[in-house]
């Protein structure tokens, strides 16, 4: 059997999470140790200098014991404020071309890899970036070097989030995203409006969450922020307790995410029919499971919330992904050599 070592690196804006793995030749991956780390936006200054030292004074034991290996790094390292302000990828894009685009360089002795984040115009006809979430949806997609021609039916894949990722993958490819701004407007009106008087004693209630989720359901387009005071009024009122106001306020607001991205990605598998002149049927075309991939916690609320407009969900660990995609991208760029 050959096994071989390298270092996985989530870098994002808020932590760094580094990961010790062993890559056994037609064996899952094994994870021998982690680090954590300060992430992209945490640091002082955002010189070369910063990122090679915070890296190496969390890994630089890894390598005294083991010696060289290979790194391999994805997220906010690779944006203007990163380490190395690496390019982004047109979508639709396959595996193979997310390899293909890494930024390699040399720290120390020690070669690094950088994976490319992802560029498309959204089904609104605007721009959209994605950086990290990629990582995942290769770990989903599985092994990089795996036929172009897998997953030919559409299927979408949530990333759920501080900023949520909506993602269409057909055809081998990730062929486009949308991002909604669900976990970061939560955070703005929970810790920073009327609408939460208490945050330090709020208790989750799955049947205030999903009254949260009804009535975003029947909302028509654009009344989100009409709806969003009902949270504030609710408690005054009476009718809903400062413990719940928090697990209503997530209702609404993952509630609206969900019909509004299901609509745009729904026009958007109709209109590539259309466009590839295949006969479209309403029934056929809409979309009946969703790949969720994130927190346990998070995944569950958006689980609840797909399940209520009859969707069925597939939830799916982060961290696993993840793995999985940093050890589809470590395989491409290090194959093994042929046993016999």
């Amino acid at each position: 059997m050959t096994e071989s070592l390298f270092i996985a690196g989530d870098w994002g804006t808020t932590h760094l999470r580094l990961y010790l793995c062993q890559n056994h030749h037609r064996q899952p991956l094994r994870i021998i140790a982690t680090q954590m780390g300060p992430g992209v936006a945490q640091l002082k200054s955002q010189d070369e200098s910063n990122f090679e030292q915070i890296f190496f004074d969390l890994a630089g034991h890894w390598f005294d014991k083991h010696g060289s290996m290979p790194v391999i790094l994805s997220g906010m390292v690779g944006s203007n404020i990163g380490w190395h302000a690496v390019p982004y990828i047109d979508c639709p894009a396959s595996a193979k071309q997310i390899v293909a685009g890494r930024t390699a360089f040399n720290a120390r002795g020690i070669e690094f890899s950088i994976i490319s984040g992802l560029r498309t115009t959204n089904p609104l006809g605007t721009p959209d970036l994605m950086r990290g979430e990629e990582l995942q949806l290769l770990g989903w997609m599985g092994a990089v070097d795996g036929p172009e021609n897998t997953l030919k039916s559409a299927q979408l894949v949530v990333l759920p989030g501080t900023h949520n990722k909506w993602a269409l993958v057909r055809g081998g490819k990730i062929e486009t995203f949308v991002t909604a701004l669900t976990g970061e407007l939560y955070s703005l009106l929970q810790n920073h409006s009327v609408l939460i008087a208490n945050t330090e004693s709020a208790d989750f209630s799955d049947d205030i969450f999903m009254q949260g989720v009804k009535l975003a359901t029947t909302l028509e387009s654009g009344q989100l922020l009409q709806a969003l005071f009902a949270t504030r009024s609710r408690q005054v009122l009476g009718e809903l307790s400062e413990l719940h106001a928090s697990s209503y306020l997530s209702g609404l607001l993952i509630g609206s995410d969900v019909v509004g991205s299901l609509a745009l990605m729904e026009k958007k598998i109709v209109d590539k029919q259309i466009v590839d002149k295949q006969i479209v049927d309403k029934q056929i075309a809409a979309i009946s499971s969703i790949v969720v991939i994130g927190d346990s916690a998070l995944s569950r609320c958006y689980q609840l919330a797909m399940e209520s407009v009859g969707i069925k969900a597939e939830l799916r660990d982060a961290t696993e992904i993840a793995v999985s995609g940093y050890e589809a991208i470590y395989q491409a760029l290090y194959p093994s050599p042929n046993l016999s």
